[in-house]
């Protein structure tokens, strides 16, 4: 008896889980190009950064034991006043592909700095 059960138990899963799977090919490729028809949906906006913070894009800068300077990847910067600005850690780039990790602290702006 118990297995009969079972076995009806099993059954009516089965009837359920095919009742949702189109029954044709045809029903199956309608499905799916109306699924690929639908809309994304959308992205919520960015949030504005703050007014103190400026943006430092990808550029080559000179540092000792690396003539050719190394890549330092685009970063906001903190302004602290005209001169000095909060600069976060940073992974610059060598040439070879050597990674090296540059440290945090305030610096000049970069249009006014060598190095990362």
């Amino acid at each position: 008896m118990r297995r009969g059960g079972t076995l009806l138990a099993g059954g009516l899963l089965v009837l359920q889980a095919g009742a949702g799977l189109p029954t044709t090919s045809s029903e199956a490729a309608r499905r799916i190009t109306e699924a690929s028809l639908r809309p994304l949906p959308s992205v919520a906006p960015r949030q504005a950064p703050r007014p103190d913070m400026v943006w430092v894009p990808d550029r080559w800068a000179p540092v000792p034991g690396a003539p050719e300077g190394v890549h330092v990847p685009g970063h906001w910067e903190r302004r602290l006043s005209e001169r000095e600005v909060w600069v976060p850690p940073l992974t610059v780039i060598a040439p070879g592909g050597v990674q090296r990790a540059w440290p945090a602290g305030v610096r000049e702006p970069a249009e006014a700095r060598r190095g990362p």
